[in-house]
């Protein structure tokens, strides 16, 4: 009965004309492997899911509190367990059939949507229950995006790695724009405030679900690495040592990580920064960062479209421009101004992120794959250290300041390297 439906489901992807004509473009080429699909569609799910529960946990613990301390704190007690965890989700990832560990982080992440809409939903929502929840949520992200990651090279052939990556990154920019835009209209639709967000986190849990649905078409035996014999303590260390070794992994990991924190804390505190210094509520919140992930999409598809040469150099470049659009945007007091500097934020994310994970997954053995791309998976971590600092300064200093010192410090240290590290720069 399984393999008719998937049989079935597959059949209706083949013939459709649309399907064809995209996947027959250079740009689209990824989308002529099976597997790919249907790892795509269940990534739109899970990335919308995400991005919404991005947006609206900022946004109802600002709206309870107003502080940007607080900002700091929830996005630290969503990240720190991918900080000590996401190393464990390698080694699963290394060692578990990824479509089943992939499908439990999700359904723990459909019952967490669910507990939190209904709490709010029933006016009985406080601050300890969105930090609760934000806990679970980063140790099953940490448990389980490893193998997202880790999947991809098993999904296409290698010839196509880059343009999978790259799409990859589009779709997941793609679902910046489209649903933090949506989460914010319906939020508004709803009344606005806390109670307004209710409708939205049950949105968010059929998200989760979907994806769940989504790879159940992909056969079992598809989306499972060779495992070790070794425990997994000692799987652990082999994966430490290896990064070690290899200074260009340590490389292209360092800027991602360091970027991370001096960067990309500024999606946690948006919701703050909107309100207090452009005067804004949900909808330009949304609108905010749907720009940004416009910005991310085209830059990512560009990036699909690239030869693959001059990586190591645009992976720097991309941060340079990361950390100057920051500035700019931090700078800026009228939305209309905001939505220009925020859409070259999202070419320097699309940039940072794509070409990190493409030199990474060239570069890496495969037996080692699970475990490096688990220490990606410290990027959400390092964001939330970020945040915590910025948002502690912002209540001294402001939201402006805060963000624009580290984006300043950022640039220079890219700027830096091009100079300084021949070998990161002489990456192909």
């Amino acid at each position: 009965m399984a393999q008719t439906t998937n049989t079935r489901a597959e059949s209706v992807l083949r013939s459709n004309p649309i399907t064809s004509r995209v996947a027959s473009l250079p740009t689209f080429a990824s989308f002529r492997e099976r597997n790919f699909r249907w790892y795509y569609l269940a990534m739109l799910g899970q990335m919308a899911a995400m991005n919404i529960q991005l947006i609206m946990r900022g946004y109802v613990v600002f709206e309870i509190t107003g502080s940007f301390a607080a900002l700091g704190g929830i996005a630290l007690a969503a990240s720190l367990p991918m900080l000590f965890l996401s190393v464990f989700g390698g080694v699963l990832a290394d060692r578990a059939p990824k479509k089943i560990v992939l499908q439990v982080g999700q359904f723990v992440s459909v019952l967490n949507a669910l507990v939190v809409g209904i709490l709010i939903l029933t006016d009985t929502i406080v601050l300890w229950h969105l930090f609760a929840a934000s806990i679970v949520q980063g140790t099953t992200m940490a448990l389980m995006m490893p193998a997202r990651q880790a999947m991809i090279p098993e999904v296409v052939t290698r010839d196509l790695l880059m343009n999978a990556v790259a799409l990859n990154s589009a779709g997941m920019n793609l679902m910046r724009v489209v649903a933090p835009a949506a989460a914010g209209f319906l939020t508004a639709a709803a009344g606005g405030g806390v109670v307004g967000a209710g409708p939205v986190y049950m949105v968010m849990a059929g998200l989760y679900f979907s994806a769940i649905v989504a790879l159940a078409p992909m056969a079992r035996g598809e989306s499972v690495s060779t495992g070790s014999d070794k425990g997994g303590l000692e799987d652990l260390r082999d994966g430490f040592s290896y990064v070690r070794r290899d200074p260009t992994i340590l490389a292209v990991l360092g800027v991602t990580l360091i970027s991370a924190f001096l960067a990309m804390p500024y999606i946690q505190l948006l919701p703050g920064f909107v309100k207090d210094v452009l005067g804004g509520g949900p909808v330009e919140l949304g609108l905010l960062t749907a720009i940004s992930g416009g910005g991310a999409l085209f830059g990512a598809l560009v990036i699909a479209s690239l030869p693959e040469r001059h990586r190591g150099l645009l992976l720097l470049a991309s941060a340079i421009l990361l950390g100057l659009a920051l500035v700019v945007l931090s700078g800026s007091r009228a939305f209309w101004f905001a939505t220009i500097a925020i859409v070259f934020v999202g070419i320097g994310t699309a940039g940072r992120q794509a070409f990190s994970q493409i030199l990474l997954h060239h570069y890496v053995e495969n037996e080692f794959r699970g475990r490096v791309m688990a220490l990606m998976m410290l990027q959400p971590g390092m964001m939330a250290l970020g945040a915590f600092v910025i948002g502690i300064v912002a209540e001294r200093a402001g939201i402006d300041l805060a963000m624009a010192t580290l984006a300043i410090a950022l640039s220079l240290i890219a700027g830096l390297l091009v100079f300084m590290s021949p070998r990161l720069r002489k990456l192909q």
